[in-house]
């Protein structure tokens, strides 16, 4: 009889245990995590294109070899790395969403858990709003997801009431992301530049009245000719 199988522990139904297996997956995972966390390490300090599969895996710690165990290439690896973050940010909306509360309610609780999420992931959106030529698809595919949310709950706002009809959704959420990114990027860049809760209510603002204040909010020494 073979030795392993001698000493290796049955289940309940006599099957071989899987405790081997479990701890090779284990070992696995952990590997997987640590070259995730080195590649998001380097890319933020060095950006995308200086960083090459052989750099990650000595900053993991690993053989380069294994490195292609994980990943193709180091844009699967960044990629997984900013679908996580994506993923992170669509929980945070989605735990503020409240469908019943006012269209200005809703938009500043949106823009306050995108500010948070800046703040929290500052590496990340500099290293996808960087400009970086080989970082340009995944911009591009965080924009087009974000897109199609905004003008989803843009749909919802026109068919409850909450805002008029006048903007097409489609070309509003394009814009708003546009925004989106340029405002976070500069922001998550360096915070000083503008207080958090003035970021907060100048991107619900624009997304309610535009770059104009609403009638009620304009200065009295604004000319009604000229506004």
């Amino acid at each position: 009889m073979d030795v392993t199988e001698a000493h290796t522990p049955a289940s309940e139904d006599g099957a071989p245990s899987s405790g081997r297996q479990t701890a090779a997956a284990r070992a696995r995972a952990a590997t997987r995590e640590r070259l995730l966390e080195s590649g998001q390490a380097l890319f933020a300090d060095q950006g995308l294109h200086k960083v090459t599969t052989h750099d990650i895996a000595a900053h993991a710690g690993v053989a380069a070899g294994t490195f292609y165990n994980h990943f193709k290439d180091k844009h699967a690896l960044f990629r997984e790395l900013v679908d996580a973050a994506v993923d992170e940010l669509h929980q945070r909306t989605e735990l503020v969403r409240d469908d019943d509360a006012p269209a200005a309610d809703r938009l500043r609780a949106h823009a306050t858990a995108m500010i948070d999420f800046a703040e929290a992931n500052r590496d990340m959106i500099r290293v996808v709003f960087s400009g970086d030529a080989e970082s340009a698809q995944v911009e591009h595919d965080v924009l087009e997801r974000l897109a199609r949310s905004v003008a989803d709950v843009r749909r919802q706002f026109i068919a409850s009431g909450q805002l008029p009809g006048l903007l097409d959704p489609e070309v509003v959420s394009q814009a708003v992301v546009g925004m989106w990114a340029r405002v976070i990027a500069w922001w998550a860049d360096d915070p000083t530049r503008a207080p958090r809760e003035t970021v907060i209510e100048t991107l619900t603002r624009i997304q309610l009245h535009g770059t104009h204040p609403a009638p009620n909010e304009r200065p009295d020494s604004i000319d009604e000719g000229t506004a």
